[in-house]
């Protein structure tokens, strides 16, 4: 047994040696991997600019011989018309709106002869007075109007035709002025008193909110009215007019944030369109005419609004778009004003500090393009023949604007 363990012992010791000799000597040099190409494509620019591409496709595609866009093409349970003059208003407006979205766009051959056709329509398109004395939609033709022909006077690509521009402002903006009613808002309606100057039975805050934002660029490009022989300077704006349309807007604004609809929601302020859920498609434009002109609403308060409305309560004007009839969606929300209130909140985001805005123009921009047809268009109510051309004039302004917010 002894000469056994002695030879165990010696084989053990021989073992070792045998492993310190290996440890010691140097290990083999493996040579690094090389890394494989990164071939992921790398994004650049602004993320939703194809679909801002989409939508300016759409409208140059569509835009018409003469240079507006839309028909008068009637459908099964079209809105209520009033006349034949709603549908020139319907045309006119979603001209202004596209004409707008495209001098927002970086100029190219097309686009600068699309506007060329586009605003030689609208210095001569056709007038749009009140028709009837119970209903006049073309409020909404002298707001537009007003915005478009006023941005491309400040546009040196249309510097020759500025003094036409200016005049068809001008008419514009008297006629916009003219259908200001009693109470000093605006609305489209007047039912039950039909009366030369609107009463102001169905005055809506957000008809006048929308007022006074084309009010607010008639008066940075200084539009004068009553020019005459005896007078050809005119006028400016009258402080009068501006006053009385915010203590309007003012008196409509709760403290919730939210607007009354109309003059006579104000009897009733619990009613579903009078809660901040049924008012989210029209609050965003009283506070942007409040906060355009110096009226009560701050920054801080568009914040707190864009955070209401771009977060989870957006379903509640969601569930309104593209719906067949007004105000058949839960808390009254009409599908008309979708749009019309993500443009307003996009002017909002531009009137928050540089800091603030890439926050809530991103977002914005993520639930517009959501609503994106496969056409490049948009749209939110099925109005006649004009449901694309205003919500693709609208939707490139937005997006636009979200772009801008990114800068």
């Amino acid at each position: 047994m002894r000469p056994t363990l002695i030879i165990l012992a010696a084989l053990g010791l021989a073992l070792c040696a045998c492993t310190k000799s290996a440890d010691n000597k140097a290990a083999p040099v493996v040579p690094a991997p090389t890394p494989t190409p990164d071939t992921t494509p790398q994004a650049t620019g602004w993320k939703y600019q194809q679909n801002l591409d989409r939508a300016v496709r759409w409208a140059l595609d569509n835009q018409k011989r003469q240079g507006d866009w839309g028909y008068m093409t009637e459908r099964p349970n079209d809105i209520y018309l009033g006349s034949i003059n709603s549908l020139h208003v319907w045309g006119n407006a979603s001209t202004a709106l596209c004409l707008m979205g495209l001098l927002m766009q970086p100029p190219t051959d097309e686009i600068n002869a699309a506007l060329a056709k586009g605003f030689e329509y609208l210095i001569d398109a056709p007038d749009t007075p009140r028709a009837t004395m119970n209903t006049f939609y073309n409020v909404w033709s002298h707001t537009y109007m007003v915005q478009a022909l006023t941005r491309a006077m400040a546009d040196a690509r249309f510097a020759k035709d500025k003094p036409r521009l200016r005049k068809r402002a001008e008419h514009e903006l008297r006629r916009l002025l003219d259908h200001q009613s009693l109470d000093g808002g605006w609305g489209y309606y007047d039912f039950d008193f039909r009366t030369l100057r609107p009463s102001g039975d169905i005055s809506t805050a957000f008809t006048t909110a929308a007022a006074l934002v084309a009010m607010h660029e008639a008066f940075k490009s200084d539009l004068r009215l009553g020019r005459s022989e005896s007078n050809p300077d005119g006028e400016g704006l009258r402080d009068h007019n501006v006053q009385i349309a915010l203590d309007y807007l003012q008196r409509h604004r709760i403290p919730n944030g939210a607007y009354y609809y109309s003059s006579g929601h104000m009897h009733y302020p619990q009613g579903v369109a009078n809660l901040p859920r049924g008012s989210l498609g029209r609050s965003q434009s009283g506070d942007n005419a409040l906060n355009l002109w110096g009226r009560l609403v701050t920054q801080d308060m568009l914040k707190a609004q864009l955070d209401t409305f771009l977060g989870p309560e957006h379903v509640f004007i969601e569930i309104g778009r593209g719906r067949q009839f007004p105000h058949e969606a839960w808390y009254a929300t009409a599908p008309y004003y979708y749009y019309f209130g993500h443009y307003h909140a996009s002017r909002n985001v531009l009137a928050l500090s540089k800091a603030d805005q890439p926050k809530y123009g991103d977002k914005l921009g993520e639930l517009v393009v959501a609503g994106q047809y496969d056409d490049g268009s948009f749209w939110d109510y099925p109005l006649y023949g004009y449901a694309k051309p205003y919500g693709t004039g609208f939707g490139i302004i937005i997006l636009s604007n979200c772009k801008k917010a990114m800068e």
